[in-house]
């Protein structure tokens, strides 16, 4: 609920009046409808509770309001009598009692609202601060906010150290974000304060297994990246070996902590995840790219080996008895003007570096005018 402009004493006068002007009416044409209802008309057949629903409507005797609609220019003046009080503590109480009536009925993102407007009334009362806080951290905490929630909570503890709603919440917060050290922490903290409290005690107990579970999956986990950074440096000295060079990505900042194993850039970016691997035989398999620049279009090979020639996997699809592609509606491309170098050969060209793990080549048809403008466009190495 946002906050209203102050009204001036002869507004909230003149709105009093209103109000009870307005009230007199009701009860009188409820009053006057009794007394003349004429006998040719429908009985009136509400019943009390009907009666009693309808009075609820006026302003005077709502209880409940639908926030998601515009307020009467009545249900507005009451809203500012309730809140425009010039006593912050006063006024941070009305906002915390509404808030609270609000996460009663789960309307929290409105119980939030109202909480965050107490706590803008800046009250001297810490305790009262304190549980505005508490509150707001508990309602986002519904929402599924718990860093929002948590950060609440912390606010709630400057205020006062040892509120066990903010320790406790805090600590819920902590062991949904699976920070089962901070989760501990908080724990502890509470449980000095109460040293019986059995939800403290339970999570407390929660997040020590689940931290250890945690602590013994990163050292899986780092041994896992330990044993593939050798297997990639291994790999690298086959590669390298072999005159192929692979691009690297470059150091900054935020790369300065990798070794140069790990920045050269090998990873796949194809769907697929296939990659560059070495057999039994120590031959190297690569996944490679044929570029048809012509017509946009691209084939993805996942396993070229490095001895075989680019007429072997042309032929599959080129080659005689193959179904043209559905975007050469001429036929040009056959496997007749290919130059048939093994994948190694072309790898091994002293200008070609591989990016991204994946070899890539542009094929072309050859003397074709494409071919002839784009080598005009670009330079090509040789």
């Amino acid at each position: 609920m946002s906050a209203k402009t102050p009204m001036t004493p002869e507004e909230r006068a003149e709105l009093i009046q209103r109000l009870q002007d307005d009230l007199e009416d009701f009860v009188a044409e409820q009053s006057k409808k009794a007394r003349e209802k004429k006998l040719d008309e429908e009985p009136d057949d509400r019943t009390i509770d009907e009666i009693a629903e309808e009075l609820k409507n006026h302003p005077a005797f709502m209880t409940d309001v639908d926030w998601s609609k515009p307020l009467s220019p009545e249900m507005e003046g009451l809203m500012a009598l309730k809140y425009e009080s010039e006593n912050p503590v006063a006024r941070a109480n009305s906002y915390r009692e509404e808030g609270n009536e609000l996460f009663k009925k789960k309307d929290y993102r409105v119980a939030i609202d109202n909480y965050t407007e107490g706590i803008k009334s800046k009250s001297p009362d810490r305790e009262q601060n304190a549980v505005l806080y508490t509150n707001r951290a508990a309602a986002q905490y519904h929402l599924g906010n718990y860093r929002t929630s948590f950060n609440d909570c912390i606010f709630a503890r400057k205020f006062k150290p040892d509120h066990m709603k903010a320790i406790v919440r805090g600590a819920l917060c902590c062991d949904k974000m699976n920070k089962h050290a901070d989760t501990i922490r908080w724990c502890e903290a509470g449980l000095m304060v109460d040293g019986t409290n059995k939800e403290l005690t339970q999570l407390k107990s929660k997040a020590k297994t689940a931290k250890q579970l945690q602590e013994r999956d990163e050292r899986k986990q780092a041994l896992k990246e330990k044993k593939e950074e050798e297997a990639m440096a291994q790999l690298l000295e086959v590669i390298k070996a072999r005159g192929v060079s692979v691009a690297s990505i470059p150091r900054t900042a935020e790369t300065a902590h990798l070794s140069q194993t790990m920045l050269t850039d090998l990873d796949p970016v194809h769907p697929s995840g296939a990659h560059v691997f070495q057999d039994k035989d120590g031959c190297l398999h690569w996944p490679v790219l044929f570029l048809y620049p012509e017509y946009g279009q691209t084939d993805f090979i996942q396993d070229f080996h490095e001895n075989s020639t680019f007429l072997d996997h042309i032929q599959h699809m080129f080659g005689p008895g193959t179904e043209p592609a559905a975007w050469d509606e001429a036929h040009k491309y056959t496997p007749d003007s290919i130059q048939y170098n093994t994948l190694l050969e072309a790898l091994r060209h002293k200008k070609y570096h591989v990016y991204k793990g994946t070899p890539s080549f542009m094929l072309m048809v050859k003397d074709s005018d494409f071919q002839q403008k784009f080598l005009k466009q670009y330079k090509i190495a040789t």
